[in-house]
């Protein structure tokens, strides 16, 4: 008979061929959950149910005329069979079925059975193997041990090694997360054994029986799934991650192919070691029976259990009608479909949102943001031709006027742009006090004064956080306190612009959206420090304009802000700066060393560097260096890897600091001799490195034209 239209077709089997297992990992929903059947049922599926089994589904594969379907031996522990009895069943199973069938076979184990020849023996008959594994030995040993504690990591190490050499049976490795393992960790650990595939699990619970450690940090797991995500999509996107590629599929839109994200439909059932049919396996972690469905292999066909009243309710719990009113109504439904069926279960039965809603749609709201803003800047890149002027000019600050000039305009017309598009929906919104409002129209009807202030790095990162909090994507400061609506700084631009011209850049101003975007991850200085500081900052500007009064005049033109700061994360003597493009044209440079005030050559340095980022940051809002890619690369100058855009601009800024540290050797000051030389030799060595590195980088045609400049620099 072919199965019509309404009815479950089967197409995966979980068959338990062993009820026990030999280790005791807390988090199991079959013998840690609210199920204990398996204390009933025989530690072996005998050879008769095995039979039984092959019988009936070479039977429904004919009534239903499936050609392709799964067989998963599971336990408990499978291996407790025996390699040799699996091997046997494989074998039965493949000739019941027919020649004209695929059936795929696989195999979950913990490994602690496997050697290399119970490998070649399961090999033989093309049985696939999944390996259950945490991760390294810190986060495998918080749950996976023996009954009487013991460690599990270096047997299931051992058997990933074996897997390794084996990649024809080798089918991935399946991890449940404990929040309190970085995904760095597990995300390295795992990319460095190039595992095939990685399936990321969430402990299972619901709403009688939360995530273990929520209730004492409630963002745990949250926080651990979006930073597990950036980490995949920007760094590790070579492995294969089945849970986060399930969520991409299901935020374009496409089948998710797992039951954690979308709807889906009823296609498996499991078979018990006493031949019973189940439902889902994970149905376990609800209540004692709750997986049962009529008959065994013994006595009921596949087809009667396919169009049992049971499963058409499970069917019924993965369509949008089946869900809650309030997953019904959410903004995400059809990404999350309501999540995985037993994590929603509770007093009321599955009538609830899963137990980890605000998890996932905190986690698919980051992804869709991720995913937009990819293909904005693959759209953006696409539509971009090549930089046209000579960048030989433009590298240089003697013969770049004309150049930078051109960038500036632009740059400066697009933030009055978008200066003016935040000012308009400040005021749509409706909020704030009549003051408020007054000043909002007040900007709007003076296209000269959003002119000005497209000037202010402070005003342009304003107005970027409110234009991405209008389309609703969550904003955040640097150390991940969110950034809200800021109706009162519309008070301040205002004010800011009454009086007379103010000097460029403007000094340490007190200014809130030249500091907020960092939170509390870098401390400002206290105005206290403001005169001695800017007496130093004057005589840094003064080496830069005796060496090159071309670099001065164009970090005036393009550098509209400077903020004296230090990095509480950092050792106190150290001299730090940085510049961010979410502030742009804002330099922000410690002066301080403990409580000393830092040479004025040590200043020109960190003002050098961070103006060169900034003139960088100009010519890429207008030509991309780097193709989209996702890939990143090692930096002779950081620990952690960086996007190849990133290594540009460490070239961009280095060149330029070899001249400086050039010109300071051939002043041949005593204090500072040793330095310089030491400078330049660890920047020849560095640069050396990082070109090497960018041969091989994605770069665009005006990526690779400006290398190419840089590295006549380097060299003079």
């Amino acid at each position: 008979m072919a199965v019509t239209v309404d009815e479950v077709q089967l197409t995966s089997f979980l068959v338990k061929v062993a009820s026990r297992c030999n280790l005791d990992c807390d988090y199991c929903y079959v013998y840690h959950h609210a199920d204990q059947s398996w204390r009933s049922m025989p530690r072996l599926l005998s050879s008769k149910d095995r039979e039984a089994f092959a019988s009936q589904l070479a039977l429904y594969i004919q009534q239903v005329g499936i050609r392709r379907c799964v067989v998963v031996l599971h336990g408990g522990e499978p291996l407790l069979m025996g390699s040799a009895e699996l091997v046997a069943f494989a074998a039965h199973l493949r000739k019941a079925v027919g020649a004209d069938v695929q059936l795929d076979i696989g195999m979950q184990t913990n490994g602690l059975l496997l050697t290399r020849e119970v490998i070649d023996e399961l090999s033989s008959v093309d049985i696939g193997i999944s390996l259950s594994l945490d991760g390294p030995k810190e986060a495998n040993d918080l749950h996976r041990t023996s009954r009487r504690g013991r460690s599990s990591f270096e047997q299931s190490y051992r058997a990933l090694q074996l897997l390794q050499s084996a990649p024809d049976v080798f089918a991935g490795v399946i991890a449940v997360i404990d929040p309190r393992t970085s995904p760095r960790q597990l995300l390295e650990f795992f990319n460095e054994r190039k595992v095939p595939r990685l399936d990321f699990l969430l402990p299972d619970a619901h709403h009688l029986r939360p995530p273990p450690g929520r209730l004492e940090q409630p963002d745990a797991y949250k926080r651990w799934l979006i930073d597990a995500f950036d980490l995949w999509f920007d760094e590790y996107s070579g492995l294969q991650v089945r849970t986060f590629e399930a969520l991409l599929d299901a935020v374009v839109g496409m089948p998710s192919q797992t039951d954690a994200f979308g709807f889906g439909d009823v296609s498996l059932i499991t078979v018990e070691t006493d031949g019973t049919y189940h439902d889902l396996d994970v149905f376990k972690v609800v209540s004692q029976g709750a997986t049962r469905l009529n008959g065994s292999v013994r006595d009921t066909p596949i087809s009667d259990v396919a169009a049992s009243a049971a499963l058409a309710a499970h069917r019924a719990l993965l369509k949008k009608e089946g869900l809650c009113a309030s997953c019904r109504s959410c903004d995400v439904v059809d990404v999350c479909g309501g999540g995985s069926v037993p994590h929603r279960y509770g007093l009321n039965g599955f009538q609830n949102p899963t137990i980890y809603c605000k998890e996932m749609r905190a986690l698919i709201r980051h992804v869709q943001t991720r995913i937009a803003n990819s293909l904005e800047l693959t759209m953006h890149a696409a539509a971009i031709a090549h930089y046209g002027r000579d960048l030989g000019e433009f590298e240089c600050a003697e013969t770049s006027t004309e150049a930078v000039a051109s960038l500036w305009s632009n740059a400066i017309s697009d933030q009055s742009s978008e200066l003016r598009q935040a000012l308009l929906w400040l005021e749509a919104s409706g909020c704030g006090s009549g003051e408020t409002v007054a000043a909002v129209r007040a900007l709007i009807d003076s296209q000269s004064a959003i002119d000005l202030l497209a000037q202010r790095p402070g005003a342009i990162a304003w107005s970027n956080a409110m234009l991405a909090i209008a389309t609703g994507r969550p904003v955040s400061a640097v150390d991940g306190s969110a950034l809200d609506r800021d109706l009162g700084y519309a008070h301040w631009m205002l004010a800011r612009l009454q009086g007379s011209t103010e000097q460029s850049p403007e000094v340490h101003a007190m200014d809130p959206w030249l500091r907020r975007p960092f939170g509390s991850a870098i401390h400002f200085e206290n105005q206290e420090v403001l005169p001695a500081a800017e007496s130093l900052l004057h005589e840094a500007l003064g080496i830069l304009h005796a060496w090159r009064p071309a670099v001065v005049q164009e970090l005036r033109k393009i550098c509209r802000a400077i903020q004296f700061i230090r990095d509480p994360a950092a050792d106190p003597d150290k001299i730090v700066s940085f510049s961010d493009n979410a502030v742009p044209g804002s330099l922000y440079v410690s002066v301080m060393q403990r409580a000393s005030l830092i040479d004025a050559y040590d200043l020109a340095d960190s003002l050098l560097h961070e103006y060169r980022h900034q003139k960088l940051y100009l010519l890429e809002r207008l030509a991309p260096m780097v193709k989209p890619t996702n890939r990143k690369v090692v930096s002779p100058w950081r620990q952690d890897p960086r996007p190849p855009s990133g290594l540009l601009h460490a070239v961009f800024v280095f060149v330029e600091l070899r001249r400086f540290w050039k010109h300071v050797r051939s002043l041949n000051l005593d204090r500072l001799n040793t330095r310089a030389e030491n400078q330049l030799m660890d920047t020849d060595a560095r640069l050396n490195e990082a070109f090497l590195t960018l041969a091989g980088c994605p770069l665009t045609a005006t990526g690779r034209s400006l290398v190419a400049v840089l590295e006549v620099g380097a060299r003079e």
